[in-house]
């Protein structure tokens, strides 16, 4: 990598990332300029990966079945490119060839699996070569497989052969200006219109927007089979009013990002290829997604209005930068144990994941800051509260990534840009300090809910404190610190956060979370700072001695009443623990007394890590 106008020793890579544009990523930034290079260092990747693809097909017999050999593919896509390097280069990185490299080269080592024949996943090279010779004014006649009785035409469109096999194959005949399928039976074929339908044939449509001036295009893919992160999907038309709702959402989305972050907006411009729209699991919740593998695409259900979809672009934008600089850089290195807690998620996260998120989440939070005085005022509190929200997780989850010894040199160095970015966010007034509280609030219910559900304390030190509790002693015996064992099936209720972003939304109301259940009535005791909020859990837990979520609001609700229980938050998971051991040694306890005199014994030295 060069940086400050030297060079580490020399490595097998023809990329040299300049320091400033690994600087400018580091901080969640990246102009025009830093995409425009990314792009260049994918199109590299993706010629590579297409060249171990086909020497893979040439090395696996019977591996294109009935289509032609990879002797021709090299023939055409040879001249392709050098007749039309550019439209050959875009061509090779539309997100959905990335996507098929990738599951035609784990389908060749079996690590993936399709529903059809092999050769209708490798054999889909023969419809990028259509579209390579069409793009380049190229003559070709080729046979492409069908999926399903269609086949797809990368950034072109989809053509249907109604009482064709399902996994059948169908002649192609490339002229100037034109392509045609089964030239010589029922004839179908594009449009003049490029996002246009004609009988037989689904164009694959596109948004349209304007970032400063210029006019933005991109692919609203619903056809194309691998538009998906993994395995290929049929076809899920969108129907005319989903179409405009996604052009107004999108032309919203863009305009306020342009209004509020130009710089953004124009990397965004520069780097987003594809949207693909997918069907939410729940109609409460946007959904999104983006991959290593389809640099330029995003994946996201309909949002509610242009602020959320322009917050979903962002987010997956910043993975598709940082996806794309860990295929030139190695910024961690770690076994992939999910061990970590992430802010954001309710799982045990690896290191590189938690560095994902915490990436995300700085471009996240970037945007709130920058929407705080655009926002209408209605919108504000909210606005505020997700700023002092994701200001805090981002800082949490920095501070775990600065303990883990699996980050490199480059990735230390990365870290520091991230760590500066979100420093200039310390001093800053503009949240209201009750608005600030809550986000303090909210961060403060995910952690320790995260920590009763996955963190377990060692069995002789949770043995000794029941002891100790049993025999009227003190709770300062030195502990060891807790292992991460994840507890994956144990629910969580978001209830009172969602509660807190109900009360802030003002006229618009917030996305729900899917996962969020009613408020229970020590939940409003908690909220309402009630005093009888410890009481009330009590009971819960008198009923559930185990509820995760009981224990959580209990240890809340205990340092709300009693700032002298604060040490509580630093090992959440030990009360419920202690708990359980007097439990089965039939020693009945109640569950306030345990937490209360494990948070007074705290100062004696049993907090551990």
């Amino acid at each position: 990598m060069q940086t400050d106008g030297r060079s580490e020793p020399a490595r097998a890579s023809h990329h040299l990332i300049p320091g400033a544009y690994f600087d400018d990523l580091a901080a969640g930034r990246g102009g025009p300029e830093t995409i425009r290079f990314l792009r260049s260092t994918e199109y590299s990747r993706r010629l590579l990966l297409l060249r171990a693809l086909l020497d893979a097909i040439a090395a696996t017999p019977g591996a294109l079945g009935p289509l032609p050999s990879v002797d021709s593919v090299w023939d055409t896509l040879t001249a392709a490119q050098e007749h039309a390097p550019r439209a050959f280069r875009e061509l090779l990185l539309h997100p959905p060839i990335g996507v098929w490299l990738g599951h035609g080269l784990r389908r060749l080592t079996h690590t993936a699996w399709g529903e059809g024949p092999l050769w209708t996943d490798l054999g889909h090279v023969h419809a990028v070569c259509s579209v390579a010779a069409l793009r380049a004014g190229l003559p070709l006649r080729t046979t492409v497989p069908l999926r399903d009785g269609a086949v797809m035409f990368p950034a072109l469109g989809l053509a249907r052969l109604p009482g064709r096999p399902r996994w059948g194959t169908a002649e192609v005949l490339v002229e100037p200006d034109r392509l045609r399928v089964d030239p010589y039976g029922a004839c179908v074929g594009p449009p003049r219109m490029a996002d246009a339908d004609a009988p037989g044939w689904r164009g694959l449509r596109r948004l349209r927007a304007r970032v400063t001036g210029r006019p933005v295009e991109v692919w609203l893919d619903d056809i194309d089979p691998y538009r998906d992160l993994s395995e290929p999907l049929p076809p899920e038309r969108l129907d005319k009013d989903e179409v405009v709702r996604w052009q107004e959402r999108f032309e919203g989305a863009l305009g306020l990002l342009a209004a509020i972050d130009p710089d953004m907006a124009a990397a965004v411009a520069g780097g987003l290829r594809t949207l693909t729209a997918v069907r939410p699991t729940s109609d409460r919740v946007v959904h999104s997604a983006s991959a290593g593998d389809a640099f330029g695409a995003v994946l996201a259900s309909l949002p509610p209005d242009p602020a959320t979809l322009a917050v979903t672009v962002v987010h997956e934008f910043q993975h598709t930068k940082l996806g794309a600089l860990l295929h030139l850089l190695t910024l961690e290195q770690d076994a992939g144990t999910a061990r970590h807690y992430a802010p954001w998620r309710d799982d045990p996260r690896p290191l590189g994941g938690l560095l994902q998120g915490a990436y995300a989440f700085l471009g996240i939070t970037e945007f709130w800051s920058r929407y705080l005085d655009a926002a209408p005022r209605s919108e504000r509190p909210p606005a505020q509260f997700e700023f002092a929200l994701g200001r805090r997780q981002t800082e949490d989850a920095l501070r775990v990534l600065r303990a883990d010894p699996g980050l490199t040199g480059h990735g230390r160095r990365f870290l520091r840009g991230m760590a500066a970015r979100l420093s200039a966010w310390a001093a800053d007034r503009r949240v209201r300090p009750d608005i600030d509280a809550l986000a303090e609030f909210a961060a403060t219910d995910h952690r320790t809910g995260w920590r009763i559900r996955h963190l377990s304390p060692a069995p002789d030190d949770v043995r000794a404190l029941a002891r100790a509790f049993a025999a009227g002693a003190a709770a300062d015996c030195p502990i060891a610190g807790s292992l991460v064992v994840p507890d994956l099936a144990a629910s969580w209720s978001h209830a009172r956060t969602c509660a807190i972003r109900r009360a802030l939304a003002g006229p618009r109301p917030p996305t729900p979370d899917p996962t969020a259940t009613a408020l229970s009535a020590a939940d409003r005791a908690l909220v309402a700072r009630d005093p009888a909020a410890p009481d009330a859990y009590a009971r819960l837990l008198s009923d559930d001695p185990e509820a995760p979520e009981a224990w959580t609001g209990l240890v809340l609700a205990l340092v709300a009443a009693d700032p002298a229980a604060a040490p509580l938050l630093d090992r959440p998971e030990l009360p419920r623990a202690v708990h359980r051991e007097l439990r089965a040694a039939g020693t009945a306890a109640d569950p306030r007394h345990v937490a209360r005199w494990l948070a007074a014994g705290a100062a004696g030295g049993n907090r551990g890590r």
